[in-house]
């Protein structure tokens, strides 16, 4: 690598930023770099430190969604910047969970944050080819400064907790059907509870996984909710490793064309059959009928006849576990999307 050291930053916590997949592969790799976990209450005393303890030729990565530390990144620290953004603020905050504001204070406040953060980044890194000609649009970014690489996974911690003994009661209906996730709208809970009550003598158990879910959703008998965080992502891999079949977004929300659920490279890496509403974003990556299943987002009735069509046919679902898996390991496993990080730095520092 031209550089002599590649440092990553970041205001929250670095193991649930797509970011932390490209650092945690390049230490495995023996590289030459750093992470600096920022104290938002002590910004000039913390960028300060980080210059006096990052020397030479550096290359900084600003990590997801930390924007708006990019100005003063270039402020105190150098031009070698890449913005890991993934998808703007603007998107995530706005279109997604409508927080616009009192008399649009927030909507502006974002736009602008995510404006100067990727005309001073030199390189912004997107999750899809969808998602960067929309942030390219959206923000008046040249297009070939925001490059695409996938959001993949840390595979470090994704491993089965052994001595986490998943309940047997999810296993009395027969296999589970996992959901797991925000219960936004993107996620089309609604979706899932009617199909539930349409598959309720079925033998499966669906296990939902959703912190803030609605009180008022009627979900069927044999569904089990949890409404806390899973404990650690070895449990959350147990419990992977424990499905049938693993649900991903179930909405027709507009995002869904752009994004690729962090869900989705969990199944693939699991190889589990991943079950989804049908949509650009997944479909880059992930070939229905042959990788994926997918069915007309919000449809109840079309989600229970796929479930229903995995349930009766076990060697799709095998076909779909292998295929799954082999397309990850091929276009974004932990490794390749570190080699590919390496490359954009060599490329365009």
């Amino acid at each position: 690598m031209l550089v002599q050291k590649i440092v990553f930053l970041t205001t929250g916590n670095p193991g649930y930023s797509r970011s932390w997949v490209y650092y945690v592969g390049l230490k495995q790799q023996n590289k030459n770099v750093d992470f600096f976990l920022i104290d938002e209450n002590k910004l000039i005393k913390s960028f300060k430190t980080i210059k006096n303890q990052t020397t030479g030729d550096c290359v900084f990565v600003v990590m997801s969604p930390s924007h708006y530390l990019v100005p003063l990144v270039r402020l105190f620290l150098g031009k070698k910047i890449i913005l890991d953004a993934g998808w703007s603020l603007f998107e995530g905050t706005i279109v997604a969970r409508k927080k616009i504001g009192f008399l649009f204070y927030n909507l502006i406040k974002v736009y602008l944050i995510d404006l100067f953060a990727s005309t001073i980044a030199r390189v912004v890194l997107l999750e899809s080819k969808t998602q960067r000609d929309y942030y390219s649009n959206l923000l008046l970014t040249d297009k070939d400064k925001c490059l695409v690489l996938y959001t993949g996974l840390d595979e470090t911690t994704f491993y089965p907790n052994e001595s986490l003994a998943v309940p047997a009661d999810l296993f009395k209906n027969g296999k589970i059907v996992l959901f797991r996730g925000k219960a936004n709208d993107e996620a089309g809970l609604k979706t899932l509870a009617e199909a539930t009550l349409l598959l309720k003598n079925e033998p499966i158990t669906f296990c939902i996984f959703s912190p803030g879910i609605k009180d008022n959703l009627v979900f069927s008998e044999n569904t089990v909710i949890e409404r806390n965080y899973i404990k650690s992502k070895g449990d959350l891999a147990k419990i992977f490793q424990a499905s049938f079949l693993i649900l991903g977004q179930m909405s027709s929300h507009i995002r869904l064309e752009r994004t690729i659920p962090h869900k989705a490279f969990e199944a693939a890496f699991s190889g589990k059959p991943y079950l989804t509403s049908r949509a650009g974003g997944i479909l880059e990556v992930f070939e229905e009928d042959k990788e994926v299943i997918c069915f007309a987002g919000g449809d109840p009735k079309d989600l229970a006849k796929k479930i229903k069509l995995l349930i009766n046919h076990p060697t799709l679902s095998l076909d779909l576990s292998l295929n799954i898996k082999a397309k990850y390991n091929h276009l974004c496993s932990q490794k390749v999307l570190t080699e590919l990080f390496i490359e954009i730095v060599k490329q365009r520092f």
